[in-house]
């Protein structure tokens, strides 16, 4: 870490001390001043455990925050919740993990390790947690496994946004925002009641940055641009006296060239120039080949060089979502509905520049174009059923049952593609014959359907002993059924073979019996488990809360489709987790929440690169491993004076891998690096020694073992309304991407500031906003970027001698990076009617 990081970190860690410290001194004080002066924190009520608790009545680890707050802080996505949320962390390739579970690959047929959830709809897609404060009355971050009440794909956490609903009364409100890089957003809500029991909303927005943060010296557009849509409308009823309904339909639709999940990255290594064919998974010549054009992004992460525009298409994006809840007296019986479906496109450039004639490429006998491009295209649909019997007792016995029901159709197509190259359209088989024809002229083309479904049956029940002391258990019995269909086809166009004068299908061959190539194959499999909780909680006073926690959590096995892996199918997971929380008020004015925790992993999934079943091109192997986490948060809110409020987070998160072998590292392939652990012997390719690595001892994937984050706010009271300063400071350490002691897969710390102004009227009609995000313009790295660091060989090459036998030896890193916001201003009006 360098000596600037660790100043911020000390500088961050001493400001959240001191906030702590600072309020142990000052809780006899508050004691005293209470009667004087009555204010304090404003409680917050979430619905966690599917029922409305105070949050500090609640024994389970939660990060809940309203649209006030979000609004006050400047929360605008999911990065911005992730820098506030201990033992969480979110990657630019949409992956979210809690303590260190989460998931590592993109492929058809595996799932997330952390639930998303839209009231109460369990959602495949994160594109809801990006909607405006506007829309939304809170966000709820469980962490820790939910393998009880939310259950599927619930290892890490589950994370819940709240809807706003209806208001009873006509009114709404109107946002107008501008800010850098050509940046507008209008969007506004309305409440219309129609009927003394019947109401309804409509709202929409729409959010739009033509300047990208990323600069194209080239010929196409910037990367980082933004232009979302969204719509939405509400109806709520009361029918009778026991039962009430809501319906939620929403559409959104994003053209821009972040994408879902803000894939705002670049390539940060320099051009590999040398090398005419790559030696570790080629199929075409190199395009860099020879370019005597250096790569901007070297110098300037924010700066690229292509020829393709890029793309991040999220279309028909439909949510369809409902409750009903039917008031039996002595217990709720709910029903939660819910349908999704979207198609998600994302591509551009491949080679990464902007070259676009012929190139020669030495032994080749016909012109090359290094004009390359790539395109991932997603269509899912699924809808999911959910019913639950709540009780209504304020006994000592309280509990929920429920069933669940979930069906998945998922469709996903990966193509990399030389427009130009005449000869890819026609390829011939490895004997000389003419293969299928190949008219998209793509080099790579791999097709996935997957269908799941998945069955549960749930219980929870907590029972007082008497007013201190209580003890919750659940369990959830699931099945999950998976399957699935993939083809990939690859076509070779190499000056080794034949000259280049023609392609050649190079796929797998998945039954060598069959004549012809079978580049197909079914897979199919079904899992089940038994997960649950049991808690005891005691609670001394009404502003105390300590609670010691056992949960079991499981994710399906599942498969990585459509790259025809030679290992495409992985076991279930599966996580024992224990946890000791402190939930501590202080006067109402001082909330102090803490919690320490240790995770054992068991089957773990992980996603490596490794080589395809016919050597021919990099391929992903579907494999479990064996891990711990374990881990300390903590979450205080400290308001000493009636107009200051402050707020801090902290998490520590220890990692370690303890079973996992044996792979190759594709940014050290020959286990050079110092700490590389070569075990279970090694392979050639094309000149290339492959050795194998044990994983014993390595981190897990996307797990900062530090992250700091605080807020401040002032409100100053004057007749013709309020005015709020806030600053906020975050810091993230470093963090590795792939479970490999390798400094390619890890981007270093980074920390940023952010400072707001909002005013608001004495009728609180009119909010004016000022923000600078990003204050002092850092640059920061949010994951490896869409593709992994693969090694470079330049050429001459200096050579590699094992045993006496020459290899070809690494010399460089071709390395992607996800990129954070660079610094941004904005100004935005709200009125509310």
């Amino acid at each position: 870490m360098s000596s600037v990081n660790r100043f911020r970190l000390r500088t961050a860690l001493a400001l959240g001390v001191s906030t702590l410290t600072l309020a142990a001194i000052a809780a006899p004080a508050l004691a005293q001043d209470a009667a004087a002066n009555d204010f304090t924190i404003d409680e917050l009520v979430i619905t966690a455990e599917k029922r409305e608790q105070a949050l500090q009545d609640v024994p389970v680890a939660v990060s809940a925050y309203t649209s006030n707050q979000r609004d006050v802080i400047g929360m605008n996505n999911i990065q911005d919740f992730v820098n506030f949320t201990p033992g969480m962390n979110y990657s630019g390739t949409d992956r979210v993990s809690l303590r260190g579970a989460g998931r590592n690959t993109f492929y058809v047929g595996n799932d997330p390790g952390v639930a998303a959830y839209t009231d109460g709809f369990y959602s495949a897609s994160s594109s809801e947690l990006f909607k405006s404060p506007l829309f939304v009355e809170r966000t709820e971050i469980l962490r820790g496994p939910q393998g009880t009440l939310y259950g599927r794909n619930a290892m890490g956490g589950a994370i819940n946004t709240i809807s706003r609903r209806p208001a009873d009364e006509f009114g709404g409100e109107v946002r107008l925002a501008v800010g850098s890089y050509e940046r507008t957003k209008i969007e506004g809500l309305v409440s219309i009641p129609v009927a003394e029991h019947l109401r309804f909303s409509i709202g929409g927005s729409q959010d739009w940055q033509r300047d990208g943060f990323i600069k194209n010296i080239g010929p196409s557009n910037d990367g980082g641009t933004i232009k979302r849509t969204y719509f939405e409308i509400q109806a709520e009823a009361e029918l009778g006296d026991n039962t009430n309904a809501w319906l939620r339909y929403s559409r959104s639709n994003w053209d821009d060239t972040t994408g879902v999940g803000d894939r705002l990255s670049n390539l940060v290594t320099p051009y590999d120039t040398t090398r005419v064919f790559q030696p570790i998974g080629g199929l075409l010549p190199n395009p860099q080949f020879g370019y005597g054009v250096a790569n901007p992004g070297v110098t300037d992460p924010y700066k690229q060089n292509t020829n393709r525009d890029g793309y991040g298409y999220l279309r028909g994006n439909h949510v369809l979502t409902t409750q009903v809840t039917y008031d039996l007296g002595w217990a709720d019986l709910k029903y939660i509905g819910g349908f999704q479906q979207y198609n998600y496109q994302t591509g551009g450039d491949y080679d990464a520049t902007s070259r676009t004639g012929t190139i020669a490429i030495p032994g080749m006998a016909v012109p090359f174009f290094p004009d390359l491009t790539t395109d991932f295209n997603e269509n899912k649909r699924y809808f999911s059923n959910e019913v639950n019997l709540t009780s209504n007792s304020d006994g000592q016995l309280s509990w929920i049952l429920g069933l669940y029901q979930y069906k998945e159709e998922y469709k996903q197509r990966i193509q990399l593609g030389s427009p130009q190259q005449s000869q890819l359209a026609t390829p011939l088989t490895l004997a000389g014959t003419p293969a299928a024809p190949n008219p998209l002229r793509n080099f790579v083309d791999q097709n996935a359907t997957l269908e799941s479904k998945a069955w549960a049956v749930f219980g929870q029940s907590t029972y007082k002993f008497n007013d201190a002391w209580a003890i919750t258990g659940g369990l959830r019995y699931t099945v999950d059924d998976k399957d699935g269909f993939e083809t990939q086809r690859l076509i070779i166009q190499s000056p080794s073979i034949f000259s280049g004068a023609a392609a050649f299908d190079v796929s797998s061959d998945m039954d060598p019996l069959t004549p012809g190539v079978q580049n197909f194959r079914s897979l199919s499999d079904s899992w089940s488990a038994v997960t649950g909780t049991l808690n005891l909680d005691w609670t001394p006073d009404q502003d105390t809360l300590a609670y010691a926690k056992y949960s079991r959590g499981y994710k399906s096995g599942g498969f990585l489709l459509g790259t025809l892996a030679p290992q495409p199918k992985a076991d279930e997971e599966s996580v024992n987790a224990y946890e000791i929380g402190l939930k501590k008020t202080f006067n109402g004015r001082f909330i102090l929440n803490s919690s320490v925790f240790y995770n054992d992993f068991k089957d773990l999934q992980l996603n490596l690169s490794q080589l395809n079943a016919t050597g021919t091109a990099a391929a992903s192997n579907f494999v479990n491993v064996d891990a711990k986490a374990w881990g300390v948060e903590l979450e205080a809110q400290w308001r000493p004076i009636e107009p200051l409020q402050m707020m801090a987070s902290y998490g520590y998160l220890n990692t370690e891998i303890t079973r996992g072998c044996c792979f190759y590292d594709p940014a050290d392939p020959s286990a050079l690096l110092p700490g590389a652990q070569p075990r279970g012997g090694s392979a050639t390719t094309n000149g290339v020694l492959l050795v194998f690595q044990d994983l014993k001892g390595s981190q897990l994937f996307q797990s900062p073992e530090n992250k700091f984050a605080f807020n401040a706010n002032y409100t100053f009271d004057f007749a013709p309304g309020v005015l709020i300063l806030s600053g906020t400071y975050t810091w993230t350490d470093s963090t590795i991407y792939q479970p490999f002691n390798d400094p390619a897969f890890e981007v270093p710390a980074y920390g940023t500031g952010d400072l707001r102004a909002l005013w608001k009227d004495a009728d609180d009609k009119y909010t004016l906003i000022a923000s600078v995000k990003n204050v002092t313009d850092e640059q920061g790295f949010t994951s490896t970027g869409s593709t992994n660091p693969t090694a470079v060989f330049g050429n001459p090459n200096p050579g590699l001698v094992v045993g006496g036998t020459p290899y070809l030896r690494q010399t460089g890193v071709s390395i992607s990076r996800g990129l954070i916001a660079p610094r941004t201003y904005s100004l935005e009006l709200q009125y509310k009617f």
